[in-house]
């Protein structure tokens, strides 16, 4: 199977499997999905927008369970002795309750709702009973549906108002006496509240009542009492709201105290002998967190938790304002994620480079958040749809998946082509071919680049190919090769060929830092060549092999960077006469018995970082233009060995050859063989001086020295 078509099929699979399995979770309601869709929606909670607060809701929270007696002076419990009641510990005396239903009904309050269920009997329940009665068409109290733990299991049932104060233990009642109303507000499984539940009927609360009876919460009992039946949401299923504000927030609903609205003087300060109060819904309940009302809420500043009263009061708010967020049918949403894998499919094989996939699939998954936040944010309560943000998950996960598996592919086949190139070519041409084939590619069709190409030869060679054993010499062979491109490449030399015995190496032809950087490179491999050939000569000796010598010649210069051959071949080179040059200083290496020469382009290059002689003004064989000649003392850096002072003699001595001073350069050469005794080129000049005396040269004499052999 070629890759191109396995690589088609394993992405192609990736992204069925990834959007079969979402799919499937999130039909089954798989948790950690469903957690993950509700930090989406909590998030767009908090941000987005929030219902209006209407000014005809009203709290009045029971803020403390007990009121000091410094609160109310002598004259306020005079006029209002109920207020005593609230000097003691909570739950007060059932005549606060009837006393305020008589003060909001007197003031003209629409509906007056307690988030209360006065479950206990008590000495005052007959006066509440009473101003229930009185005011029955605009009174809504609480109950509750609970959950009672036997030892035969658990068991629903009805928590209800005494009979003392609404005779409500019929098995009809809480249907029939719309005064009462269920309290309870269902959190999801993560105990956050979204959702409201306006009705509910006998079979969904486990047959508690006959399967046909519905029951409505506190919260429609207080809409259809307010002359709005009509905004009470049609059905029994929850219905995600929209909060006013978080809790604790200025932009809330502020809870008045019960001890302001009962006290004389505050009553008609503040508001106005109850006018404030006229055409209003009341909610009346414990706010203080003693009473452990609370409920966790999709926010997390200022605070989390927001007291049952200011919920109900959420809740009734978003129904005034038809401020319910509409969720997609599951099988739409399940179809919005198959919509998603067929994106990332789609993406894997339209778009091969994983850089630009990935910001492709960033931007789409950002331009789905954008939509879905302008969505829950429309004016228009009708288009108020809370997009399902698993798809954008899917559709994240699948190009992730293909993604991680393109890049494995990637690195794996990379690291293939590399493993096989570097056999046959440098390490550095790899590189650039897998790296950067754009700037590679067009180097093949040839580019003018300037470079630093060194030669290196081994002395004698084609002798030694006579007499020695075939297969030792090329054993011994690869162990010298493999030695001198590992410094080539270890000095991030490029290796261009092998010519026998020679070897060419190239820098600045793939990448180069600076030209001086490529020369610097190409002398530390020469003199690393040096140290390396000594330990393999002194392991060769020790098995009885030959051992050898080399020549280096490194000149730098522009050259022509390519691909060069025929249709059947072609290799990576470099062409030009400074690539010519090199190979004659290699050469020359023989004629001056040295090691390494450089090319005079070298010397500027490297004169600050080694110690370099002159060697001498030659013109090559095959040149007309003549070039001075230097080699590398040592293999110290110029900044840490100073120069000899026999060298400076020597460098002094060169300088009056080349001035005509023959008999003056000789008295230096002379000082320097007396230093250094064995110093070929001191020896060399001292003769050319003495010769050149003996005959002096015409005008003509330029001091240069034509090689006539390579």
């Amino acid at each position: 199977m070629k890759p191109a078509t396995k690589r088609a099929l394993v992405v192609l699979a990736i992204c069925v499997v990834c959007t079969s399995v979402f799919t499937v979770l999130w039909m089954r309601h798989f948790v950690p999905l469903q957690e993950m869709e509700f930090f989406a929606q909590d998030w767009q909670t908090r941000i987005g927008r929030k219902t209006p607060m209407d000014d005809r809701l009203v709290l009045i929270g029971i803020d403390k369970p007990v009121y000091p007696s410094s609160d109310f002076s002598d004259e306020q419990l005079r006029q209002e002795p109920v207020l005593r009641d609230l000097q003691k510990n909570f739950p007060w005396s059932r005549e606060v309750w009837a006393r305020l239903i008589q003060k909001l009904g007197d003031a003209g309050a629409k509906v007056i709702v307690f988030d209360l269920v006065f479950a206990a009997e008590s000495d005052s329940d007959e006066q509440l009973k009473q101003a229930l009665e009185k005011y029955k068409d605009r009174v809504v109290i609480g109950y509750n549906i609970g959950e009672n733990k036997t030892d035969r299991g658990s068991f629903g049932e009805l928590d209800l108002p005494n009979a003392s104060v609404i005779d409500a233990h019929g098995t009809n009642s809480p249907v029939e006496d719309d005064r009462l109303g269920y309290d309870n507000v269902w959190a999801d499984f993560d105990d956050i509240l979204r959702r409201a539940d306006y009705r509910k009927t006998g079979e969904q609360l486990a047959n508690l009542l006959p399967p046909d009876v519905v029951l409505e919460s506190l919260d429609a009992r207080a809409l259809r009492k307010f002359g709005r039946p009509d905004l009470i949401p049609a059905g029994f299923d929850s219905h995600l709201f929209r909060y006013t504000a978080p809790p604790g927030s200025l932009e809330g609903f502020k809870p008045l105290p019960v001890g302001d609205v009962l006290s004389p003087k505050i009553w008609e300060k503040n508001f106005g002998n109850g006018k404030f109060f006229k055409d209003k819904i009341v909610l009346i309940g414990p706010i203080a967190e003693i009473f452990h009302d609370i409920h966790d809420t999709p926010f997390a500043f200022p605070k989390r938790q927001m007291p049952g009263p200011e919920i109900h009061l959420n809740i009734i708010n978003a129904a005034l304002h038809g401020e319910f967020l509409n969720e997609p049918p599951l099988l739409a949403q399940s179809f919005a994620i198959i919509i998603a894998g067929i994106c990332a499919l789609a993406f894997c094989f339209l778009v091969q480079q994983p850089l630009k996939r990935f910001f492709l699939v960033a931007l789409l998954t950002a331009a789905y958040w954008v939509a879905s936040y302008f969505i829950f944010n429309g004016s228009d309560s009708t288009f108020n749809v809370l997009l399902v943000m698993i798809p954008a998950v899917a559709l994240i996960s699948s190009s992730s998946i293909a993604l991680t598996y393109d890049y494995l592919l990637e690195r794996l086949e990379k690291r293939r082509v590399r493993r096989t190139l570097e056999r046959y070519v440098s390490r550095d041409v790899v590189k650039e071919l897998l790296d950067n084939p754009e700037t590679f590619f067009n180097a093949l069709a040839g580019v003018r680049r300037s470079v630093a190409i060194l030669f290196s030869d081994v002395r004698n060679f084609t002798t030694m190919t006579e007499s020695a054993d075939s297969q030792a010499l090329v054993k011994q062979l690869k162990e010298y090769f493999q030695e001198m491109v590992e410094l080539v490449f270890a000095h991030n030399g490029s290796l261009d060929k092998f010519i026998g015995d020679a070897v060419m190496a190239v820098w600045g032809n793939i990448k180069s830092e600076s030209a001086a950087q490529d020369a610097r490179d190409a002398v530390a491999t020469a003199l690393a060549m040096h140290k390396a050939l000594a330990k393999l000569n002194a392991d060769w000796k020790t098995r009885g092999i030959k051992e050898w010598a080399i020549g280096i010649g490194i000149n730098y210069g522009e050259v022509i960077v390519g691909e060069m051959g025929s249709s059947e071949k072609v290799e990576f080179t470099a062409i030009g006469d400074p690539v010519n040059l090199a190979s004659r200083l290699e050469g020359l290496t023989k004629e001056y018995h040295l090691d390494l020469l450089l090319g005079e382009n070298m010397a500027p290059l490297v004169g600050n970082t080694y110690i370099l002689r002159t060697v001498d003004f030659v013109q090559v064989k095959g040149k007309t233009k003549p070039v001075d000649v230097f080699t590398v003392m040592g293999d110290g850096a110029a900044q840490t060995v100073s120069m000899p002072v026999w060298l400076a003699r020597y460098e002094d001595g060169v300088r009056l050859y080349r001035e005509r001073k023959f008999s003056e350069a000789a008295v230096e050469f002379q000082e320097c063989l007396r230093k250094q005794p064995d110093d070929y080129l001191s020896s060399m000049y001292l003769k050319r001086c003495q010769a050149l005396v003996e005959n002096p040269p015409d005008e003509s004499w330029d001091g240069v020295f034509v090689m006539t052999k390579k």
